[in-house]
């Protein structure tokens, strides 16, 4: 019988470790999610965004506006979500602007066309993706992932040439 309390605590005490490793590593994974602005009206499109992020258990921050991105006091985020219809015939300046900020974030074009001259004009404005709307899960968690491994890269070769200089 004392041996079989004594397996049973070894078992359980096996069992709180390897919870607490768990719990540890989704600690560290949550502080290096990926974290994203969408700059974007209200409505189903922002409602859908905020689902995807929120299920993926990563970091979304909303603006109505480009100017908390702009703000050199707020936090710089990775990427960046911004909807064209917000302002159509001014979007190409604000992603131009929001493609300049340091360090350089991943620009997501939120859009509900794409064609091959609207690719254009994003990479010549400083834009990497377009996510067509409405929002489609798949395509969201498809251009963070991206977007998040591309910046990682980037702020690690860059890192590198500071220590190099």
């Amino acid at each position: 019988m004392v041996r079989m309390v004594n397996e049973f605590q070894a078992i359980v005490s096996r069992l709180r470790r390897s919870a607490q490793m768990k719990l540890s590593r989704l600690r560290i994974d949550t502080e290096n999610c990926p974290r994203a602005m969408a700059i974007m009206a209200e409505g189903p499109g922002r409602d859908a965004l905020e689902a995807v992020f929120r299920d993926a258990g990563w970091r979304l921050t909303i603006a109505d506006t480009s100017a908390p991105a702009l703000d050199p006091v707020c936090e710089r985020l990775p990427i960046i979500f911004y909807e064209r219809e917000l302002n159509r015939s001014r979007w190409r300046e604000a992603v131009l602007l929001l493609s300049r900020l340091s360090p350089r974030p991943y620009v997501i074009l939120l859009s509900s066309t794409s064609d091959r001259n609207l690719w254009d004009e994003l990479v010549r404005y400083g834009g990497c993706d377009i996510v067509r709307t409405p929002i489609c899960r798949d395509a969201v968690i498809q251009a963070v992932e991206s977007g998040w491994s591309l910046w990682l890269s980037q702020q690690r070769l860059r890192r590198a040439a500071e220590v190099r200089a």
